[in-house]
């Protein structure tokens, strides 16, 4: 489903991870879904980090913005994708009105502040 946002909403806004499944968790911003972080198990006790903005509609974006990555650990994934979503969000920004969305509410699994991680963006 695709709607409309300012992306004006997603100042000052604080960001959280909630979890979707095994090794996998929802970020959210604003009451929207604006990415997905993934943990994935390669053997021999290596893993990585897998991370994508979903919920931002990238097209026309500069082709160097980044819209998904993988990391060594949890942190740098979450770093990684804070760094993608502001480039989102300076392009964002410079539009003239609202902006392209991808997903509507963040359904949280489990109630509010209950197995959330949350972290900052700086704007």
């Amino acid at each position: 489903m695709q709607t409309t946002v300012n992306p004006r909403r997603f100042l000052a806004q604080e960001v959280s991870l909630r979890p979707l499944a095994r090794g996998q968790s929802a970020v959210t911003l604003g009451g929207l879904r604006i990415g997905r972080i993934s943990h994935a198990a390669l053997g021999e006790g290596k893993s990585m980090w897998m991370w994508s903005l979903t919920g931002p509609h990238c097209e026309g974006l500069p082709e160097q913005t980044p819209t998904c990555g993988s990391a060594v650990t949890l942190a740098e994934a979450k770093l990684q994708l804070r760094h993608a979503f502001d480039s989102w969000l300076g392009w964002a920004l410079e539009q003239d009105g609202p902006v392209h969305w991808h997903w509507t509410e963040a359904q949280p699994e489990r109630p509010s502040g209950v197995g959330e991680d949350k972290f900052t963006f700086a704007n």
